[in-house]
Order: structure tokens, then C-alpha cells, then sequence
């Protein structure tokens, strides 16, 4: 889903770049992330949450690439 999400982004050249390879402490990191949590306050305050890949993927794009797919970041 994540990857399909990238591809229709950003292409089948970027998504060649992907490399999988595990992470012990990725892995670990994320098993502690909460799995269920109550966002009423955060939406209260206006605080909206993306709803698919496809808008995580854009948003990115968007605020930290400058909305130019393979722009350089730093």
C-alpha cells in the first residue's frame, strides 16, 4: 500500500531506490508506538490527520521536498 502510494507519486524510478532491509532497532521503536488512540481533542482544535497513503506521500512531497518529487533535501 505504502509503496503503491509512492509509485503513483513519484514513479517506478524512485521506487527502485527502496531497499528492504530489517532494522532491530526500527523495529523496535515502532513496536512501542501506541496502536490505538483517541485524536477527539487534536481534531477539537482543528488538527487534521492525512487519510490514506496517497495524501501522506503528497503532504510530504509538499512541505519538505518543496512539492518537486527528487528535490534535494538537507
Amino acid at each position: 500500500m505504502q509503496i503503491d502510494a509512492l509509485r503513483r507519486a513519484a514513479g517506478d524510478d524512485v521506487v527502485s531506490l527502496i531497499k528492504s532491509e530489517p532494522d532491530e532497532a526500527i523495529a523496535r521503536m515502532v513496536a512501542g508506538w501506541p496502536r490505538s488512540f483517541d485524536a477527539h481533542r487534536a481534531s477539537a482544535l482543528g488538527f487534521r490527520a492525512e487519510e490514506n497513503f496517497d495524501e501522506i506521500v503528497r503532504v510530504y512531497i509538499d512541505d519538505e521536498l518543496g512539492g518537486v518529487v527528487g528535490a534535494a533535501s538537507g
